[in-house]
């Protein structure tokens, strides 16, 4: 189980923060989710380094992106780094792009060539496996 402060994004300072994560070590929690609103590290940074407790840290770096791989890995005691709204942003940002191409360009003649086939999105989708199911179920 991973268990979530949010001390720090509610401004309650770092030695809350570490209040509560230990009280949620001692509840049972597997891995304890520090996050900031900060766009500096230094919060994170500062936490990670005062953690003692029994359990890894986990975090979003979202706000922070200059908290890069190598610096996480120096820290010692995060295990886990969650991406959790880069996919969906970068989707955005592709959507947009593509959509102002064929706008453009009156089509989809020149974008066409730079999108994924759409048999790759059945593949995802499974489709094989949904048909198969349905084949099954209508017999």
């Amino acid at each position: 189980m991973i268990a979530r402060t949010e001390a720090l994004i509610a401004g309650l300072g770092e030695a809350e923060a570490l209040d509560r994560a230990q009280a949620y070590v001692k509840a049972g929690a597997d891995m304890i989710l520090i996050h900031s609103k900060k766009k500096d590290p230094g919060e994170i940074e500062s936490f990670s380094r005062a953690w003692t407790g029994s359990v890894p840290l986990a975090i979003v770096p979202n706000p922070y992106s200059d908290l890069d791989a190598r610096r996480v890995k120096e820290l010692g005691n995060v295990q886990m780094m969650i991406y959790g709204d880069h996919g969906i942003r970068a989707s955005s940002t592709a959507l947009r792009d593509t959509f102002r191409r064929i706008i453009a360009d009156g089509g989809v003649q020149n974008v066409h060539k730079d999108v994924v086939p759409v048999e790759e999105i059945f593949e995802l989708q499974r489709m094989d496996e949904i048909k198969a199911a349905e084949t099954r179920f209508l017999r």
